[in-house]
């Protein structure tokens, strides 16, 4: 499998590879050519850039996407397949936010095309985790302006959890439920040692400032009540749990810089199991 990892592809970029390049070849130049007829709600070209059979089938996905200028993130490409991590402009809501979503790539015939139907399919029956999505999303490149390297790192994998939750979600049967369950043991350990972590940093006899304690307590209660839910792990508790524990480093972001200095080597090093786990949970669900 060969994988892609890709970040800051931003529309500027997207649009020059369409007028530089009349035929786009590789997944990311179809994807914006795809996108960029669907902005201009041209039938014609979204049918040459994806495996639509027919312009009379063409249904826009049930909204229109006027102006909507895409940015992508991750990209997979694995044989004749590849996802890429999309964002648009969400339908409706505050100026600003993004639909994230996944644009799924098939080869055919030597070209690489956007295969409609699943694409759309993505979009209309959207995963039960996409706001957990774009939440983890957002707190990652929050962390990741205010926090050390080492945490840079964490929440970059805890993003990346959430977009493979995302991409692999729709093949996931009965061959991910060992995976799923161990990596449940596993981050609920980890969170319980965390939360440990932050109730023996409550009863340190170090002057904590009120505020400190305030995030400290609420960080805790927090990781208490996800890690109960993965008694049963499922893909929305895992998903969750995700969200907490990147909460949980957002939080550190915002405690005075004495704490942090005081426990960043062993907040660090619970985030590294968590990290750890991750990797290996996503490794067991690849092909």
């Amino acid at each position: 499998m060969i994988r892609f990892l890709t970040r800051g592809l931003m529309a500027a970029l997207a649009l020059t590879m369409l007028a530089g390049c009349s035929n786009p070849e590789t997944p990311q130049e179809v994807a914006a050519a795809f996108w960029q007829a669907m902005a201009e709600n041209d039938a014609d070209d979204v049918m040459e850039y994806s495996t639509l059979a027919d312009t009379g089938a063409f249904d826009g996905y049930k909204r229109s996407w006027t102006d909507a200028v895409p940015s992508f993130g991750r990209v997979i490409i694995e044989d004749r397949e590849a996802t890429i991590v999309t964002r648009l402009p969400a339908e409706a809501g505050t100026e600003g936010e993004r639909l994230e979503l996944v644009t799924y790539l098939v080869r055919f015939q030597g070209q690489w095309l956007v295969d409609y139907d699943r694409t759309g399919e993505a979009i209309l029956n959207p995963s039960p985790f996409s706001s957990i999505m774009g939440e983890l999303s957002r707190l990652g490149e929050e962390l990741s302006a205010r926090f050390s390297s080492s945490s840079d790192d964490f929440e970059q994998q805890m993003e990346q959890l959430a977009r493979d939750l995302e991409a692999y979600s729709e093949e996931m049967g009965r061959q991910a439920e060992g995976a799923m369950d161990e990596f449940g043991k596993k981050l609920q350990e980890a969170m319980r040692e965390l939360e440990r972590s932050l109730e023996g940093a409550l009863e340190d006899n170090e002057p904590t400032p009120p505020e400190d304690r305030a995030i400290l307590e609420q960080a805790a209660m927090d990781l208490d009540y996800q890690a109960d839910e993965l008694d049963e792990p499922s893909m929305e508790s895992l998903a969750n749990a995700s969200r907490t524990v990147a909460e949980t480093g957002e939080r550190f972001t915002r405690l005075s810089e004495e704490t942090l200095n005081r426990y960043r080597d062993e907040w660090q090093t619970k985030l590294a199991e968590i990290r750890a786990a991750a990797d290996e949970f996503i490794e067991q669900l690849r092909p």
